[in-house]
């Protein structure tokens, strides 16, 4: 085998490595993401979306991944949300975040058209404490009763790759 042959084989080999790495990260959090859908008349001020996640290993840092699915009536360039952590032993923690949903004003981000879709790392959330059952709360903290052009939340909570 010739030498530039050998090269392209290596480099063949280094491509597919690097694929299917790039695609076991992503089935980890994808395996395990809980989405819900969001009532067509708008996700209330006062409904909590929350999602179970079990946790085997505490002490070690985990990721929360946010998945948000949005069309073209929310009327706002980020989402603010309160997140709450807690566990079935009475720990807890909160935060707010802000996820953009634009690029800059008028042009919005994510994949997808009229209906887009983005993917949000927040990493690392925390550090769980202990193991067990633990509940995931989410809540739109934009101020307004009604928000409308949401149509679907989901989270991952999985253990962060060194």
């Amino acid at each position: 085998m010739s030498r530039g042959c050998r090269g392209g084989v290596v480099r063949w080999i280094a491509v597919l490595t690097i694929l299917m790495l790039g695609s076991c990260h992503y089935a980890a959090y994808q395996k395990q993401m809980q989405t819900k859908e969001i009532p067509e008349e708008g996700w209330s001020a006062k409904q909590r979306i929350s999602f179970d996640s079990f946790v085997e290993h505490s002490r070690t840092p985990h990721t929360l991944y946010l998945y948000i699915r949005y069309n073209s009536c929310y009327a706002y360039t980020t989402l603010p949300l309160t997140v709450r952590l807690r566990s079935a032993l009475g720990w807890s923690a909160t935060t707010t975040l802000s996820l953009p949903l634009t690029e800059e004003p008028g042009v919005w981000s994510g994949e997808g058209y009229a209906l887009r879709q983005q993917l949000y790392k927040i990493s690392p959330a925390e550090r769980p404490p202990h193991p067990g059952l633990y509940t995931i709360e989410l809540s739109q903290a934009t101020g307004q009763d009604f928000l409308t052009g949401i149509e679907t939340v989901g989270v991952a909570w999985v253990t962060t790759e060194r």
